[in-house]
């Protein structure tokens, strides 16, 4: 019965052994489960990490690109802004000469006895015992020009081109005179004598070819063209705007009349 005991006793304890055995092992794996669980998520969270940085750079460029577009928008306005104020001063500028131009023709002709040209001759004085009547002085280029296109903006497009025409023959080569050239074609396309009106902007890129009218003047020909029903060549002309002034308005409209009669342009 001894030996038996010992017998049994020996077999219990090595399966406690063995199954202490398996539960090491099962242990074991839980433990380096658990670790590579733990190397992944530290991995992730490094992951995370580097990813957030990233983006918070991304988004200071972002912003730096931001300021720096702000600051070049508003460094355009402001030079903008002083090309206008230029514009307009040269502008002044051109009709003081012009209108100096004009005194020296006047006090020309008084030296030489003769009315001078643009002025009108002195009116003889009245019979009988009255005063005589002045001599009527001629407008100012400025006078002119303000005066024709308010006749053009109120719809009296007669005397807006009688006026523009006047201001040509007295004062042909001011910064605006190619505006007045410019204006006579409108007149007449507000008329609807579009054949003038055609004549009148090829008259102004003929004699003023870098003028700031030129992309209007070559668009509004081309809506004279199609009012003539003369669509091949309005087409061209209106094509040739798009080309040559792509960031103008004028382009835009000129795209836009195209596609209103069919033709598409890039």
């Amino acid at each position: 019965m001894g030996a038996a005991l010992l017998t049994g006793v020996a077999c219990v304890s090595s399966d406690d052994i063995q199954g202490l055995h398996r539960q090491m092992s099962e242990i074991q794996k839980q433990i380096q489960t658990l670790e590579r669980k733990s190397s992944s998520k530290e991995e992730v969270e490094k992951l995370n990490q580097n990813v957030a940085t990233q983006t918070q750079q991304l988004l200071k460029s972002n912003a730096d690109t931001a300021v720096k577009l702000n600051e070049l928008t508003t460094k355009m306005e402001q030079l903008e802004a002083k090309l206008e104020d230029t514009n307009r001063r040269l502008s002044q500028l051109s009709q003081q000469i012009a209108e100096t131009q004009g005194d020296l023709l006047r006090l020309r002709g008084a030296a030489g006895g003769g009315p001078a040209p643009g002025t009108a001759p002195a009116v003889p004085p009245s019979s009988g015992n009255g005063p005589a009547r002045p001599a009527a002085s001629s407008p100012s280029p400025s006078e002119l020009y303000d005066t024709a296109y308010g006749d053009y903006a109120k719809g009296r497009y007669a005397l807006a081109i009688q006026g523009f025409e006047d201001y040509l023959a007295s004062y042909p080569s001011t910064d605006l005179s190619d505006n007045a050239q410019y204006w006579i074609g409108e007149s007449h396309f507000a008329q609807k004598k579009f054949a003038e009106a055609i004549a009148d902007f090829e008259k102004l890129l003929k004699q003023w070819p870098a003028s700031d009218k030129a992309a209007a003047a070559l668009l509004k020909k081309g809506y004279a063209l199609l009012e003539l029903g003369q669509k091949p060549e309005a087409v061209v002309q209106l094509q040739y705007v798009v080309h040559e002034f792509p960031t103008a308005e004028e382009a835009r409209l000129a795209k836009a009349k195209l596609k209103s009669v069919g033709v598409e342009t890039k």
